[in-house]
């Protein structure tokens, strides 16, 4: 049972990916380790016999022809949403060149809910239809395609039941890809994140040995159309009947238990978008130690941690530790930067100021007995404080769009450097730090302040 409808009226569309196919041999199993799946269905076939062969070739990216989308829109499909044996529904028409049989268009909507698959089957609308108005569709030598504008997929219904199985899922590969992402690249194109992480694609594209979305000349360097050669095997792995058509791609893009690991986890676990996190520090200016002392027998002194009068110091910071071992004398500290310090007259104590000593004369006295005093000059520094950078190191496990800024009272500096050569990815800078990630798996920041502070690091990785 079934009606007809005008799906594809005013369809002026960009048809999308397609699989173009050739005879061979069978490839090689490659086991991806999972959690156990549902039998395939046995898919219904509308009668037909597999050719003996397919003659490899190019699918441009086409235009539906008016004469084509005129011809699909006057009423020659027949189905709609149907709920399969997963409680899920997909949506799925037929040609009326085939005869109403509702059991096998719905043995072929239980097929794509046993693909590996996300929330996207919910969004795409199937037709099925013969190898001829495939053709008519989607281009004279395409065996199928997809729109991503529309997410629409062609395929066909006569070529066999593993052929057709075969090319149905190359598809739905491309609808998986149109449904994830891959900043700052279009997934569709390039693959989803983690399988071109895995492949490669960044790099290979600047070696020149990929050409995302090339439907033309690269065909077979399409990494849009590796990813779902990947997805198709992917699914083959698990049982049923396929045709196991060899590689539409270059070998180069062989599946491998990672490559095909990287693509199920695409499936399943979609990146989300980028991953921030932050880094916080401070810089803190070296401290000099100091020795004051105060009694007991009518003496005051100020020295240094060797033990020598401090007469002439540089500018900085300093922890002076006061002994104050008398019970009639105190120790008081004066000088610029409205430093005043002292102990109490009466009593003994022990305790340790930090100061910021500046440029100037600094005098120390007894309060009590003023003719217990001294005094030691502070002059500029001859060349600035320098401080050791700060580094860190991440991990960037995937491609994408790295971003960091630093901020802070520090007024620090951000630089970014590849751990394995030493070489900078990212010079130092006080603006943000950007970089596109290509097999990069971790990298370095280092933090360099002009002056004592704290530092505030926001890091952006895909």
């Amino acid at each position: 049972m079934g009606w007809c409808v005008n799906p594809l009226r005013r369809l002026g569309l960009v048809v999308g990916v397609g699989l173009a196919l050739s005879g061979g041999g069978v490839p090689d199993a490659l086991a991806v380790t999972g959690k156990a799946v549902d039998p395939v269905p046995l898919l219904g076939s509308w009668g037909g016999a597999p050719p003996v062969s397919f003659e490899r070739s190019l699918l441009a990216r086409e235009s539906l022809r008016p004469s084509s989308a005129g011809r699909i829109g006057r009423g020659s499909w027949w189905g709609g949403p149907t709920v399969t044996s997963t409680g899920e529904t997909v949506t799925i028409y037929v040609s009326d060149s085939f005869a109403q049989d509702d059991s096998i268009r719905v043995s072929w909507a239980n097929f794509f809910a046993w693909l590996y698959h996300g929330s996207e089957l919910a969004t795409v609308t199937i037709y099925q239809t013969t190898l001829d108005e495939v053709r008519q569709i989607c281009g004279p030598e395409a065996a199928g395609c997809y729109s991503p504008s529309r997410r629409t997929l062609v395929f066909p219904g006569d070529v066999g039941a593993g052929a057709d199985a075969d090319i149905g899922a190359h598809e739905y590969g491309h609808h998986i890809a149109a449904n994830r992402r891959n900043d700052p690249w279009d997934a569709i194109d390039w693959g989803p994140k983690h399988w071109a992480s895995v492949i490669g694609v960044c790099s290979r594209v600047a070696a020149g040995t990929a050409f995302p979305g090339d439907e033309m000349n690269h065909y077979t360097l399409n990494t849009g159309e590796a990813f779902a050669e990947a997805y198709r095997i992917l699914n083959i792995q698990r049982g049923g009947t396929w045709a196991n058509f060899p590689l539409i791609v270059d070998s180069s893009f062989a599946p491998t238990p990672d490559s095909l690991s990287a693509a199920l986890a695409d499936v399943q676990q979609p990146w989300p978008g980028p991953t921030s996190a932050t880094w916080d520090g401070r810089f803190t200016a070296p401290i000099t130690p100091l020795n004051a002392a105060v009694g007991p027998r009518s003496s005051i002194a100020l020295k240094t941690a060797g033990g020598v009068p401090a007469g002439a110091l540089v500018a900085g910071s300093y922890a002076i530790t006061v002994r104050d071992r008398s019970t009639t004398d105190d120790f008081h500290l004066s000088g610029p930067g409205g430093v005043d310090r002292r102990t109490g007259v009466v009593g003994r104590t022990r305790v340790v100021w930090t100061l910021e000593l500046r440029p100037g004369t600094y005098r120390y006295r007894s309060d009590a007995h003023p003719q217990l005093n001294g005094a030691f000059i502070v002059a500029a520094p001859v060349t600035p404080v320098t401080f050791p950078p700060q580094e860190r190191t991440i991990t960037t496990p995937l491609d994408g769009s790295f971003q960091s800024t630093v901020t802070g009272t520090a007024g620090a500096t951000l630089e970014v450097v590849d751990p394995a050569s030493g070489k900078d990815v990212v010079g130092a800078t006080s603006g943000p730090a950007s970089s596109t990630i290509c097999g990069q798996r971790s990298l370095l920041l280092r933090v360099a302040p002009s002056r004592p502070g704290t530092f505030h690091v926001i890091i952006q990785t895909p």
